[in-house]
């Protein structure tokens, strides 16, 4: 995970500082890497918090989901804003949107009543 941060977030950098702005293709990048580097630093963070040895083989499936949530988060958010339709109600229904689906990923099954 580390690795892929560190990547993106050279990529982004790299985008930035040696690409013209004006090209389309350029804000895409520079959008897709950050989103990238912020949900591989959430699944890091979330790998990182120390487990007993069982728990931490079962943990990693949710770290990855909750990190691809905070990949997407981030790039619907950024590209709101590129095109000027970032506003709180927005960003809002994004974030309340997939704190929805999280809810109904991690709830656990019950049992069947009869």
């Amino acid at each position: 995970m580390a690795l892929v941060a560190i990547a993106s977030a050279l990529i982004a950098a790299g985008s930035i500082i040696a690409v013209d702005p004006d090209v389309p293709f350029a804000i895409g990048v520079v959008i897709a890497a950050v989103a990238v580097c912020a949900g591989a630093i959430a699944a890091a963070l979330m790998l990182s918090i120390p487990l007993g040895v069982r728990r931490r083989q079962r943990q990693a499936a949710p770290a990855l989901r909750r990190g691809i949530e905070v990949t997407a988060i981030v790039g619907l958010l950024l590209l709101l804003r590129v095109v000027d339709g970032l506003t709180v109600i927005t960003g809002g229904f994004i974030v309340a949107g997939v704190l929805v689906a999280e809810a109904i990923l991690s709830a656990r099954p019950s049992r069947a009543s009869r």
